[in-house]
């Protein structure tokens, strides 16, 4: 799983891969899940969206779901599978993204709506596999404050 703002809403959004083909045989393959999208509204409620409203098809037998930058700077998900390729997914762009460094530990997002969100930095976001450290900063975000391990804070936007 990867959770992100994705539609630039202020809110937490999870993408995730499912299917596992390595079951015992008597259970067959867990195969029903190519990927989802399911938007959050800020409360815990999420909202799944189908392949066609998300554009999201990651078929295989995955394994692990990664953030990472792309060359042109834009957000890529990239997810594994057992003994077959890469499956990488690119965002349409438009949304800016800030490195993390290595010392940060939380961020604070403050919006145009006046509502915040905080978001702590962690590693290992997926089995056996990291997502690069960056954030996003969607349209309606107006600052966000990071703090490091020795509470020292910056102001980046």
């Amino acid at each position: 799983m990867v959770a992100d703002d994705f539609n630039e809403d202020g809110n937490l959004d999870i993408v995730m891969k499912g299917n596992d083909f390595g079951t015992e045989v008597g259970n067959g393959r867990y195969d029903a899940l190519n990927g989802i999208v399911m938007l959050g509204d800020g409360t815990g409620h999420f909202t799944p969206q189908s392949i066609l409203q998300s554009g999201l098809f990651i078929p295989g037998n995955g394994k692990a779901l990664i953030k990472c930058k792309g060359i042109n700077n834009n957000y890529l998900l990239v997810a594994s599978q057992n003994k077959g390729p890469l499956r990488v997914v690119s965002s349409k762009g438009g949304q800016k993204i800030i490195s993390i460094l290595p010392n940060d530990k939380t961020c604070i997002y403050t919006f145009k709506n006046g509502n915040q969100r905080r978001e702590e930095f962690y590693t290992g976001h997926s089995f056996l596999s990291q997502s690069a450290p960056f954030i996003l900063l969607g349209k309606n975000v107006s600052s966000v404050e990071i703090m490091n391990g020795k509470e020292e804070t910056r102001i980046i936007y």
